[in-house]
């Protein structure tokens, strides 16, 4: 036998043993929160590399998560497995989630996907809200007898830290000062100990940059994969928020339209937009990772 390697004789017996010892549990649940992560990330990553069979699995995804792992009533569950979903979501169910559906509407340019992310944070903001202390609590539950709040980030981001970053994209979507007075209640419950350990709060910390920087929103008409939306959204610009026409019932898109039947780009700040852009070309990438109209 050499070191490290084992001989097949002694390999299979020392299978035939192991058999014979009872095998450890496996937890193959599907967790809301988690799946919500993926969502994201796969939306993203399809839009980025041109990945038709990533965005179908993030589109199958997305039905699974507002389909079986969704009420009757819209609420979402926060498991699931063999076919039967489990107890009522908690606070990061609904904003990975809804941060997943925001990054879905990004990749196919679908209005379906961003108006469940709108209903979902606006659910999310009624069921878990502090409305003495600000933020929000982890669990729906009004008969506790106590109920927590999740602030920091561990292996996945906080619910109030991913919840605060949904709440100000939507905000400047839909021209929503409600939803972004909620998020900034997050970001005074860290405001003492965000400065002392940063790494325990970066979703919120990256929420807190959106909220203090310039409010810069594009407003895209027509598929996301014409060359001026390629343009638009090719660089990494995480202050930046998106939303996809047309659309009279969403205030960013509202009366942006096609221009002589070709896909648009409008860039705006604060509702106050510039020329729409049609030409790829006219659309660059500044020192300051800011896009704006050539």
């Amino acid at each position: 036998m050499i070191r490290g390697r084992l001989d097949p004789e002694l390999r299979a017996r020392l299978f035939e043993q192991r058999e014979r010892r009872p095998k450890p549990e496996r937890d193959d649940k599907a967790i809301a929160s988690w799946n919500g992560l993926l969502l994201a990330a796969l939306a993203e990553a399809a839009r980025r590399f041109q990945r038709d069979d990533w965005l179908d699995a993030a589109g199958r995804l997305a039905e699974f998560l507002l389909g079986p792992l969704s009420t009757g009533s819209g609420r979402l569950h926060r498991t699931w497995r063999d076919g039967r979903a489990g107890a009522e979501g908690f606070l990061p169910d609904y904003a990975d989630v809804a941060n997943g559906l925001l990054e879905l509407h990004v990749a196919t340019g679908e209005l379906r996907w961003l108006e469940e992310a709108n209903r979902l944070a606006r659910l999310a903001v009624e069921l878990f809200a502090d409305d003495e202390r600000g933020g929000f609590f982890l669990s729906a539950g009004e008969d506790l007898v106590a109920r927590r709040k999740d602030l920091e980030d561990q292996p996945t981001p906080s619910g109030n830290g991913m919840l605060a970053w949904v709440l100000l994209r939507l905000a400047r979507i839909y021209g929503d000062d409600e939803l972004e007075r909620r998020a900034v209640s997050v970001f005074r419950l860290i405001h003492r100990a965000a400065p002392r350990v940063p790494l325990a709060f970066g979703w919120a910390l990256s929420a807190l940059d959106l909220h203090f920087s310039l409010p810069r929103e594009l407003a895209i008409v027509g598929p996301p994969d014409s060359e001026v939306a390629r343009a638009a959204l090719a660089g990494f610009d995480p202050r930046a928020v998106v939303a996809f026409g047309p659309a009279e019932g969403v205030p960013l898109l509202a009366g942006k339209e096609l221009v002589d039947g070709r896909p648009a780009v409008y860039v705006c700040e604060r509702f106050a937009c510039r020329a729409p852009v049609t030409d790829a070309a006219e659309l660059e990438l500044d020192p300051n990772t800011r896009l704006t109209a050539g």
